[in-house]
């Protein structure tokens, strides 16, 4: 009897992939996007390390982006030590409503021009 293989790995291999996120004090929402769909939305702990060892775990290539606001630039720059591609958005630039979406589609509308 043949055996039947079970992949469950998505491949990004070659892809770009925008990350939007919504910081916050207690979490951040996070937003994961391909050029073709929508990956993956979630909530993490405050921390650019946990994201990054994510990130790295499951993207081979990435960037990202967050709104400037309260928290200022200290994310930006722990991101960018870590390798990360990262911007920080005006956020008069971003629409309310489901914000860290617009960031990621904002974001991957920037870089591909």
């Amino acid at each position: 009897m043949a055996h039947i293989k079970k992949i469950n790995k998505l491949d990004f291999s070659g892809q770009d992939i925008y990350i939007g996120i919504d910081t916050g004090k207690k979490s951040w929402k996070v937003t994961i996007l391909t050029k073709d769909f929508e990956h993956k939305t979630f909530t993490q702990t405050p921390e650019p390390k946990a994201l990054v060892t994510y990130l790295h775990k499951h993207f081979p290539n990435y960037m990202c982006a967050y709104e400037a606001g309260y928290f200022g630039f200290w994310i930006y720059y722990q991101l960018n030590q870590m390798g990360v591609n990262c911007i920080v958005v005006h956020p008069a630039d971003i629409p309310t409503k489901d914000k860290e979406r617009h960031i990621a589609v904002a974001y991957s509308k920037w870089f591909s021009r």
